[in-house]
C-alpha cells in the first residue's frame, strides 16, 4: 500500500517539476500535471507489476513510474499544442 502512495508522491513531484522546466500557455495549472503526474506514475508501476516484470514497491516500478510521467506530460502537451 505504501508503494501506491509512494508512486503517487512521485507522480506529483514530476508532474509540477515538469510545468516548471518547460512553462508554456497550457490550459492545465500545476494542479492538473500534477493530477496527470500521478495517473501515469500509477500505470507505468501497475502495468509492469500486473505483467509480473518487477514486484510491488522495486526500484524498477518508480523508475517505470518516473518514465511514464514524462511520456504522459509530453503527450498531454503535444494534445495542448493542437488544440490551440
Amino acid at each position: 500500500m505504501i508503494s501506491v502512495f509512494a508512486t503517487a508522491i512521485l507522480g506529483i513531484v514530476i508532474g509540477v517539476a515538469g510545468k516548471a522546466i518547460m512553462p508554456s500557455k497550457d490550459t492545465g495549472g500545476a494542479f492538473a500535471t500534477g493530477v496527470l503526474g500521478i495517473c501515469c506514475a500509477n500505470l507505468g508501476n501497475s502495468m509492469g507489476w500486473l505483467m509480473d516484470w518487477w514486484p510491488v514497491g522495486s526500484l524498477a516500478g518508480f523508475g517505470a513510474a518516473a518514465a511514464t510521467t514524462v511520456l504522459g506530460l509530453i503527450i498531454y502537451r503535444g494534445f495542448a499544442a493542437q488544440a490551440q
